[in-house]
């Protein structure tokens, strides 16, 4: 059964529809491309109409914004609750970049069709490390200006993190977590956000759809060396379970605790309502939990993300 926490007023469901896929072509199993509006529309509508709340989206991820603010002036339910990110900061001085941030956030507004968004992240993890207290100030002003009820970083790593909890007026953030890639568990880093109330958007819980390949047609060497031999271990475990690789992937994220909701894209409607029925997966027992991490501790993901972040063709 789908979970919801309340921030602010707004019901956020344990689910969020990540919507990089309706702006741009995106994710290694994905073989269709960008869907056209017709196929955008249905994927948002199949979220919003079966539990799911809560949307993210980025300037970053091409017209992302654009189609779901047209979808929006169509939708006749309750206002989801949406999360968008301001691209790397561009200025040279503190009032630079505030102007930077606060036209990106009014842009994004503008493409969505809004006056207000729930969320506002930094993009760029890096803009807290290269700016500091000039990138607080200009995120302060994107509050204070009543574009969000909160603001906060997307990050990668532990590193990142630690810089972010440097300023109080970040509380919420979004990073990568999956069954391959345990690093922000292992390291207590979502414990400790946990300890400060953070609201926590996790992605990347599916590996941008690398679970989903077919280990006997992978033909990348860095693949074959570091990912094939895992994945074809979920596969087992998963169907030791009586599961599907794509329940089993999301209840092992949902049964962490300090998450607030799994980003997770599709690519076709049927794949949101799949994403949805494998939320209600009963809790993974104890003995299957502490295997899943101690089989999958040693995931070499920076090799895998090699081939991940190479631009999609």
């Amino acid at each position: 059964m789908m979970k919801y926490i309340d921030l602010d007023g707004k019901k956020l469901s344990g689910l969020t529809l990540g919507t990089v896929q309706l702006g741009m072509n995106y994710g290694i199993a994905n073989h269709d491309g960008k869907p056209d509006e017709t196929k955008s529309f249905a994927i948002l509508r199949a979220a919003l109409e079966n539990g799911v709340t809560s949307l993210d989206t980025a300037r970053g991820y091409g017209d992302s914004e654009e189609v779901i603010g047209r979808f929006l002036k169509t939708w006749k339910g309750d206002p989801p609750f949406i999360a968008t990110k301001i691209p790397k900061l561009q200025g040279d001085t503190p009032v630079e970049l505030e102007k930077f941030a606060l036209n990106s956030i009014e842009t994004s507004l503008q493409n969505l069709g809004l006056s207000k968004v729930n969320t506002v992240m930094l993009h760029s993890a890096g803009d807290i490390a290269l700016h500091g207290a000039a990138a607080e100030h200009a995120m302060r002003s994107v509050l204070n200006h009543g574009y969000t009820d909160q603001v906060g970083v997307s990050v990668y790593t532990a590193a990142e993190v630690e810089e972010m909890l440097k300023y109080d007026i970040y509380s919420v953030t979004q990073l990568p977590m999956s069954i391959f890639d345990q690093r922000l568990i292992a390291n207590h880093t979502l414990e400790k956000l946990s300890s400060r109330n953070y609201t926590v958007f996790v992605r990347s819980v599916f590996l941008q759809g690398l679970f989903f390949l077919n280990p006997d047609t992978v033909e990348d060497p860095i693949l074959v060396e570091h990912a094939v031999p895992k994945i074809r271990l979920l596969q087992e475990i998963a169907h030791r379970e009586g599961l599907t690789v794509a329940q089993l992937a999301i209840a092992f994220m949902r049964d962490c605790g300090g998450i607030s909701s799994l980003v997770l894209g599709a690519d076709t409607s049927e794949q949101v309502l799949n994403n949805i029925a494998c939320f209600d997966t009963p809790p993974l027992n104890s003995d299957t939990l502490s295997r899943l991490k101690a089989d999958f501790s040693d995931v070499d993901i920076p090799e895998i993300m090699k081939v991940l972040s190479r631009p999609k063709q």
